[in-house]
């Protein structure tokens, strides 16, 4: 068996099983020809659909995967997924790749599963080469706090300046409107911090906000995906959320956690937070916005 005709994209993990295929004969080549037969695509089913269809057992399918270097079945459709996240940007072509008839089964349980090591995989490296506390000293230490995003980042900007505006003050939210923007320009300075979300794809106006705030000497926050935003290179420090899944659609998950996170740890270092939320209270019950407790 040779992985000959498969994209130079997928040669790596396609030619890797096929040499493994060979190597091993028998009920494992049965397994590798269902695989490989319509490559990357029959690589994502569950397993249970492999080995059904190749009359195989668990312990091919370990002994198949295992000489093709990879530690389990889940080691090598992450590879694969990875592939496929940096490669489809649009999301009518990620709906064709993850989302056919066959790969229905088992849907959920990849995406719980891939979800949860998105938010560890993203916060542990926030957390560990101290981008997310920096991060969250800058934003104590600012005058005034700007939180950009629009189009499919508006939400995430949304939430993260609501709950930045509980704990902090002078929390400002351009989400696309014009005149906000031009307003926040005239005041902006280096003693202000701007939060830029930026998912693919990629949206102008943030972009063009960005460069006006940076113009202006506004030092940066950027929360992005992994997949080259234009709005990293211009910013002071970074956070990068995974946003891999096998859904048409970049997950949001781990981004949302980062704010969270973002916010909990400026919170946390903040002397004047707790009477914040508690003078927060007090003016929400003055005018009759929450219920009756």
């Amino acid at each position: 068996m040779t992985a000959a005709g498969y994209a130079s994209a997928w040669s790596e993990p396609a030619a890797t099983l096929a040499d493994a295929a060979d190597q091993l004969g028998g009920t494992e080549e049965r397994l590798a020809r269902v695989m490989l037969a319509d490559w990357p695509d029959s690589a994502l089913r569950p397993p249970t659909a492999l080995l059904a269809e190749a009359g195989a057992g668990c312990g091919d399918l370990h002994r198949l995967v295992r000489a093709a270097g990879f530690r389990d079945l889940g080691e090598l459709q992450a590879r694969v997924t990875e592939r496929l996240d940096g490669e489809l940007t649009a999301p009518q072509e990620r709906f064709r790749a993850r989302l056919r008839p066959a790969q229905l089964p088992g849907l959920t349980r990849r995406m719980a599963e891939r979800e949860a090591a998105n938010v560890a995989a993203t916060l542990d490296g926030a957390a560990d080469d101290g981008t997310l506390d920096a991060a969250a000293r800058s934003l104590l230490a600012a005058r005034q706090r700007f939180v950009l995003g629009t189009g499919r980042s508006r939400g995430l900007a949304h939430l993260l300046a609501a709950d930045l505006g509980s704990v902090l003050g002078r929390v400002v939210l351009l989400d696309g409107g014009t005149d906000r923007a031009v307003e926040a320009l005239t005041d902006a300075g280096p003693r202000d911090v701007a939060v830029v979300y930026s998912v693919r794809r990629y949206d102008r106006w943030t972009l063009r906000a960005a460069q006006a705030l940076r113009g202006r000497g506004v030092p940066l926050v950027a929360v992005v995906d992994g997949h080259g935003s234009p709005v990293a290179p211009l910013a002071d420090r970074t956070l990068t959320a995974a946003t891999g899944g096998p859904s048409f659609a970049d997950s949001p998950t781990a981004l949302v956690a980062l704010g969270h996170a973002l916010v909990t740890a400026a919170a946390a270092r903040s002397k004047g937070a707790l009477r914040r939320l508690e003078r927060r209270e007090e003016a929400d019950r003055l005018l009759g916005r929450l219920p009756d407790d």
